[in-house]
């Protein structure tokens, strides 16, 4: 991800860059409504302005594009934590609040997966990172704003 600052006054542009055809899709049918990144060295801020590109736009043999622009509208940290290949020795804990299996399944659907195994083996070797959300949707603890 790269950030790009154009004037004192314009809100910093990142970039969110997606690699399968069906992420797009969903993103611009609305049923994909956040991701999940590393950001190792917390760039991401709640009022950035995101521009989705079909894949990394330095690789120009793949016909990278952009096709939409949103708004980061807020951010969560993030850990999956794999214990085995069973999907009930998994742990996901968003803002310190582990998920039950039917949070867990909403999580996976709103990241864009079809389903909750697809999600746990995109994430295969576990992961920590932040929720990068571009609608108002946020996980809380007791679950309501779903």
């Amino acid at each position: 991800m790269r950030c790009f600052s154009f004037t004192q006054k314009t809100k910093i542009t990142m970039i969110l860059t997606f690699s399968r055809q069906e992420f797009k899709d969903r993103i611009e049918s609305g049923k994909k409504i956040h991701t999940i990144r590393a950001d190792a060295h917390q760039r991401w801020k709640p009022g950035m302005i995101i521009q989705f590109w079909m894949h990394n736009p330095r690789n120009k043999s793949k016909n990278p594009h952009q096709f939409m622009t949103g708004q980061c509208f807020g951010l969560q940290d993030i850990s999956i934590v794999r214990q085995s290949d069973y999907l009930n020795d998994t742990l996901i804990t968003i803002d310190g609040h582990n998920l039950t299996m039917a949070e867990m399944q909403s999580l996976a659907w709103n990241d864009g997966f079809a389903n909750l195994a697809e999600f746990l083996m995109w994430f295969k070797d576990g992961f920590v990172g932040k929720i990068i959300h571009w609608t108002d949707l946020k996980y809380s603890s007791d679950q309501n704003e779903k």
